[in-house]
């Protein structure tokens, strides 16, 4: 058995005075206060830099780049697209989604086919919010609700749907034809399946909005009064039992059809010649007209909006109008050729024409990139424009070489 060997202080410590001990117990415990405040102070950066790169640091999305950077998946962009009808292409998180008449097939940053799942709905209405994509049967009665790595809900809606929403958590919105005599139908579940909302409507609603954070749903209404037609936008709470809207806002002589949340509680509905944005905090509306011009198409990006607009009359070239809430052009953008989509995701956009491609923002013009003549539609990623033609698809670098 090992004996424990004693250690007495050494000649030097004995010497030590009261106050001389005291001193070195406060520098030791100053050492270990400044040691946890740089702890802290990491604890907190690595928080702040996690905060600020979430969209890249998603695990949805860091597990795109994973597959852009080992190259997983198989195929690469451009992509032969013959004999394919591809209903449409959207921008979700990563990825490009691509919806076909008889698929839903996700696509990587290099254009390798990720996922691909059986959907097969004669006219469909897709929507997507961060990674969740939802595909509806317009009409019918069906509904798929995907990210990249499964399927989160198939269900089934109680009539034939008329339009469809989905936010970042998952949560659906559906508009369909009413029951028990009333016109239309507004339901709400989260990505379960589960029924949080129901509302019955006698107005001849004809979309459907539901806010980011799960707390409002917006119906968009049309009603002819004495020979005119009026379309009002309302806003529901989905958190308190209030029958009432929180917010309303009736457009006189304009026929509003699609409506959109911006960030910050604002939301866009869009006409044949303007756009009103409503802010659902206080119900006050700004409305943005631009001057003899139609609007071509339109898109949401973030805190403002792009309006592609072309002179009444002139059958070719145009304008495109970044515009913010307080409704000013934030950037206006001339465009030649002939006007095919808009698109936009996370601050940016794409401009598709039949001889070129644009990417811009609030901030910036971008430059353009030549494509083919046969462009039907483009999605935009962070640094990516993805074109859809008549036979192919093409992905171009938003950013100059």
């Amino acid at each position: 058995m090992k004996k424990r060997t004693k250690f007495s202080p050494s000649q030097e410590q004995k010497q030590l005075t009261t106050a001389e001990k005291r001193e070195v117990r406060r520098r030791r415990a100053r050492r270990r206060a400044i040691l946890r405040a740089t702890i802290v102070v990491a604890v907190i950066a690595v928080v702040v830099l996690v905060w600020h790169n979430w969209d890249r640091l998603a695990p949805d999305r860091l597990m795109g780049n994973i597959e852009n950077l080992f190259g997983m998946g198989t195929g690469s962009y451009p992509i032969d697209m013959s004999g394919t009808h591809v209903q449409r292409l959207q921008q979700v998180g990563n990825y490009a989604a691509v919806l076909t008449d008889s698929h839903l097939i996700y696509l990587n940053h290099s254009g390798a086919e990720v996922s691909r799942y059986s959907l097969s709905y004669p006219t469909a209405l897709m929507r997507t919010a961060d990674q969740y994509v939802l595909v509806a049967e317009q009409g019918g009665r069906r509904l798929h609700l995907s990210t990249r790595n499964k399927v989160v809900l198939e269900m089934t809606a109680d009539a034939d749907i008329l339009a469809v929403s989905v936010n970042k958590k998952g949560q659906i919105a559906v508009l369909t034809d009413g029951t028990q005599g009333y016109t239309v139908q507004v339901k709400v579940y989260d990505k379960t399946g589960k029924l949080l909302y129901t509302r019955d409507r006698n107005h001849t609603a004809v979309d459907v909005a539901l806010s980011p954070d799960g707390a409002q749903v917006a119906t968009l209404s049309v009603d002819a009064v004495n020979g005119n037609l009026n379309t009002t936008m309302d806003v529901f709470s989905l958190k308190t039992s209030a029958t009432d809207a929180l917010c309303s806002y009736l457009a006189k002589d304009r026929l509003l059809h699609r409506m959109e949340y911006m960030e910050g509680g604002w939301l866009a509905a869009f006409s044949e010649d303007c756009v009103v944005m409503l802010d659902t905090s206080d119900g006050l509306a700004t409305l943005y007209v631009p001057t003899d011009m139609r609007v071509l198409g339109f898109a949401v990006a973030g805190k403002d909006l792009a309006l592609a607009v072309r002179p009444y009359g002139n059958t070719g070239g145009g304008q495109i109008h970044v515009v913010n809430t307080d409704g000013t052009a934030a950037r206006v953008i001339e465009f030649t050729g002939d006007f095919r989509d808009l698109a936009g995701d996370n601050h940016q956009y794409a401009l598709l024409t039949d001889a070129y491609v644009q990417a811009f923002s609030a901030a910036a013009e971008g430059h353009t990139i030549p494509v083919e003549a046969d462009g039907q539609q483009v999605a935009v990623a962070d640094e990516q424009v993805v074109v859809l033609g008549l036979n192919r698809l093409e992905a171009y670098a938003t950013t100059a070489e």
